[in-house]
């Protein structure tokens, strides 16, 4: 089935998934930094600064990811990403050397993100792109469903030092596989522009826009869930992303080829606004079952969204700009981390989780409405400049 995408297909998901386990695990990570002493605004600022390195750096990434063969990528950044995950065991305070590993851990990370999707958009047939990249994307839901749980058993039995090692054991194992992966060619007939002109392409910009919603609805998520459930002990972690990542699992492979077959601006709409409605839903839960209806609503539009985002940015990208189109989407991440973390963090310090996530959550219904007349209003009045034709958007 999966050789439906490309006969490397099977094994690109099996380096993905290990990856995203790797990655999926240290969402426990700021119960780490909590028990260290570090307050919630401190832990955003921390997380906004990951955001900082990352965004000077992906000029250059997107640069390399142009002009060089996305596998040595994997497998440079790989290697420094497992040396980093394990060199976070001999931490044991809260202090400038922790922070620096933490710096250099999410850069790594960021860098294979970015570098194993857009290999992933190179080798899936083009009639097939949407939906590959629905099923690619389930390489970073299941580990998200399992995650929860899995980080709870390894902390309870062998401490956080047990989880960095499960995490740098999981991103070695996706970086033996890389190795098997073939060499793909740079892709792309037209003159490489700069990646400035990339991210101002108009018909990109309300893409960049819906992203840093969406991103914003996730950082929200993945930096304060887990203290979230210890101060309010409603639900736990593992049930939270245990159902959260198993609805977005099924909702992807119940899309199927209709991500294909259907226009995605009106999808990307309700998608976004159910995420923000969910956050909502999460804020006022007094019980783990409401808990359990705002994972699934947010696990129902995380499943929809992200195909359809990197499918239209690809899509709408030059064919030589790949690399640097999907270092901008993926960068996207920093900038809702950048602005949303410490923003968030500090509203739950000065008020309450209840009043940080309904913020947030109205903030995507909101935004949501707005992309969907501003990306219709540019369908209206311009040709997209793209190469390749892909799926309709209106």
């Amino acid at each position: 089935m999966l050789t439906r995408f490309g006969p490397q297909f099977p094994r690109l998901f099996a380096a993905a998934l290990l990856q995203e386990l790797s990655f999926a695990l240290l969402i426990h990570v700021p119960g780490y930094f909590s028990a260290l002493g570090a307050t919630e605004g401190v832990i955003g600022v921390l997380y906004s600064m990951s955001a900082v390195v990352s965004v000077v750096f992906r000029p250059w990434l997107g640069r390399i990811l142009d002009l060089t063969h996305r596998r040595t990528v994997l497998l440079i950044g790989g290697l420094l990403n497992v040396l980093a995950v394990l060199a976070l065991i001999t931490t044991s305070s809260w202090g400038p050397y922790l922070w620096v590993l933490f710096l250099a851990q999410r850069l790594f990370q960021v860098a294979i993100f970015a570098t194993i999707l857009t290999y992933a958009a190179d080798s899936i047939p083009l009639h097939r792109r949407t939906q590959g990249l629905a099923i690619y994307g389930l390489s970073g839901l299941i580990p998200i469903a399992i995650a929860g749980y899995l980080g709870d058993v390894v902390i309870a039995a062998a401490d956080y030092s047990g989880l960095f090692v499960a995490a740098g054991s999981a991103g070695l194992l996706s970086w033996f596989l890389v190795w098997t992966l073939p060499v793909l060619p740079v892709m792309g007939q037209q003159p490489r522009r700069s990646f400035w002109q990339a991210l101002v392409q108009p018909n990109l910009l309300p893409l960049w826009f819906a992203a840093v919603l969406f991103f914003l609805g996730i950082e929200t998520l993945f930096t304060f869930t887990r203290t979230y459930v210890d101060e309010r002990a409603v639900g736990s972690a593992g049930l939270f992303f245990g159902l959260y990542g198993g609805v977005a699992v099924v909702t992807r492979i119940a899309g199927g080829s209709r991500f294909d077959r259907y226009h995605h601006r009106r999808f990307l709409v309700g998608s976004v606004s159910l995420f923000g409605a969910g956050l909502v839903g999460m804020a006022a839960a007094e019980s783990a079952w409401v808990l359990a209806v705002a994972a699934a609503m947010m696990g129902t539009a995380h499943g929809t969204a992200f195909p359809l985002l990197s499918s239209e940015v690809v899509n709408r990208a030059r064919v030589s700009e790949r690399g640097s189109a999907v270092a901008i989407f993926t960068a996207i991440f920093d900038f809702a981390l950048l602005a949303g973390a410490p923003a968030v963090g500090f509203l739950i310090d000065g008020f309450s989780y209840l009043v940080a996530f309904s913020l947030t959550g109205g903030v995507l219904v909101i935004g949501a409405v707005l992309y969907g007349g501003w990306d219709r209003r540019l369908a209206a009045t311009q040709v997209p400049s793209v190469v390749e034709a892909g799926p309709p958007v209106e």
